[in-house]
């Protein structure tokens, strides 16, 4: 449903993404495809396509029928390898006026730039109208320009098919979402046997919930739609956009305009289980999607229309730099704001049981089929390429160092009894809430980076110089934490008092190997002290 290309093929769109997970858009796939190439090599000679004829040979060039609407005009044909049904067209009629009064009429976005001529049919629309062609996408014309040859799962694109009408798009619907694979059946062209192509012969399918738009082709008719127009939205306000950002809002208006398809959640597990990973490092952009549902639940559903009023007046800027212009603009703190992100998107799926609804991203939160991994506690320090959220379990002896971070960073405690509470590091630490952490349940380190430029600053802490784990099991480093930069070196003693060993230390904390800790101490009771002037603190090794 995605990105577009341009005569010449320069491309617009984002990463490419495997089937499963492609949220169903042609644009990533052409946008890979631009960026594979290799300095010098063209398309043409750079790609294979999968038919061995020209495009014309697949259809009927005096059967192409047209419908318009009072904004569209839309391209089809009955029969070969491009047939659709009149059924389809009827509905895709109602859902692209649909689309338009809500986009233009309700929340007042640009019109789209209609293309002049159609890329695959080779027609004139209407003044005025948008094109929208129906057709078998891994058939369209120059298959191995546009889309590498297939485009596996695709149920749509938004294309800019030519380089001198900057903004002008079309947009591309799949005529059954079925779609062909390098191991689909060879079929001859009806309209000239010698031409053959890859048979479409695979659904379209939800990989969370197994919907098959094939089957269920009004449902898919209608997330496509309210998907590719946005992106023609998108098209009207900037020319190329390469952001995660492009892919993610047209994912969340998708859920916004059809919220009882709910195709955005078998991309959900990728953003939950790439914990601290940038966004723009993730391998598909679709699971941000509800970080766009988050800003129309707060910010009202005309932001995103803030946004790219903002990227048309410099689209050179981050997405990350124009959405803290806007939240600024309404008097918000955009750091604070994504941090209030992060911390409500944790109780989400199976761990929304443990907020009331007031705490939810989106509606539906309580109902995904996943939620956002926790990472083990830490005694590492810890930082973040903006934008990226993390979240980490908390113990009181094993707290991770914090001294080098820069963003927003906060501690939730919960339980089955225990209502959810946050508190922020920038004012409370974690000697300020070292007895809410051992008394509570649960215990998460919530971190989020917005911007390179985030500095908050996290409070001073002044948690006691400790040993961890204690006791000590021999499964992992025995640590030490909390240590005074005055000193410059622990001292390891019996319970009466005899040196074990003596370490050197340049931190405020420090690891010893677990083999080098049997090598020295047995399983019993002993002391260490920073210095050989220190209060000794107890320890117990059990292994």
């Amino acid at each position: 449903m995605k990105f577009p290309t341009r005569r010449l093929f320069l491309c617009a769109g984002l990463l490419a993404v495997s089937n499963a997970l492609a949220g169903h858009c042609g644009n990533p796939i052409i946008w890979e495809h631009r960026h594979s190439l290799p300095n010098g090599v063209s398309a043409r000679i750079a790609s294979s396509s999968i038919t061995n004829c020209d495009a014309e040979a697949y259809y009927d060039t005096l059967a192409v029928q047209e419908k318009r609407t009072d904004h569209f005009h839309v391209f089809y044909v009955l029969e070969g390898p491009h047939a659709t049904t009149e059924a389809y067209i009827d509905t895709l009629l109602v859902d692209l006026e649909k689309a338009w009064n809500f986009y233009i009429i309700k929340l007042g976005y640009q019109k789209p730039v209609p293309a002049t001529q159609t890329w695959h049919f080779q027609k004139k629309p209407d003044t005025g109208l948008m094109p929208v062609e129906i057709l078998e996408l891994s058939l369209i014309r120059d298959n191995h320009l546009v889309y590498q040859g297939f485009c596996e799962g695709c149920m749509g694109s938004t294309f800019l098919p030519d380089d001198n009408q900057e903004h002008a798009s079309e947009i591309f619907l799949d005529n059954d979402f079925y779609y062909a694979t390098s191991s689909s059946a060879i079929q001859s062209s009806e309209f000239q046997s010698s031409c053959t192509y890859p048979e479409a012969d695979k659904a379209i399918t939800n990989s969370f919930n197994g919907k098959n738009y094939a089957l269920d082709l009004f449902d898919g008719i209608r997330l496509t739609v309210f998907h590719e127009f946005y992106h023609a939205l998108q098209f009207a306000y900037v020319n190329y956009f390469d952001s995660y950002w492009f892919e993610a809002s047209a994912t969340a208006f998708e859920e916004i305009t059809s919220p009882d398809i709910n195709d955005y959640w078998q991309n959900l597990p990728i953003l939950f289980a790439a914990n601290g990973t940038p966004f723009h490092k993730l391998s598909t952009p679709y699971s941000l999607s509800v970080w766009g549902l988050y800003n129309a639940q707060e910010f009202g559903e005309t932001f995103d229309k803030k946004i790219w009023e903002r990227f048309s007046a410099n689209s050179e800027k981050t997405f990350e730099t124009v959405f803290a212009e806007e939240l600024k603009s309404k008097g918000l703190d955009p750091d604070s704001a994504f941090h209030d992100f992060a911390s409500r998107l944790f109780f989400s799926g199976n761990q929304a049981s443990q907020v009331d609804s007031t705490w939810y991203v989106t509606a539906d939160a309580p109902l995904w089929n996943s939620s956002p991994h926790l990472l083990s506690a830490t005694t590492s320090s810890l930082e973040l390429e903006a934008p990226a959220i993390a979240y980490y379990r908390l113990k009181l002896d094993s707290l991770p160092d914090l001294s080098l971070f820069r963003g927003k960073a906060s501690v939730v405690t919960f339980g089955s009894k225990q209502k959810a509470e946050i508190d922020a590091l920038d004012s409370a630490t974690f000697t300020s809430l070292a007895s809410k952490i051992e008394d509570s349940e649960n215990a998460v380190l919530v971190l989020s980076r917005l911007r390179d430029s985030s500095a908050t600053v996290i409070a001073n802490d002044t948690l006691p110089m400790r040993s961890y784990p204690n006791p000590w099991r021999g499964e992992t480093p025995l640590c030490f934490a909390g240590l005074p930069e005055t000193k410059k070196f622990i001292e390891i003693r019996t319970r009466v008092g005899k040196l074990v060993k003596r370490y050197e230390y340049s931190a405020s904390h420090f690891c010893i190997d677990s083999d080098e800790v049997k090598s020295h101490l047995s399983p019993g009771l002993y002391y260490f002290r920073a210095g050989s002037r220190h209060t000794m603190k107890p320890f117990l090794v059990i292994y």
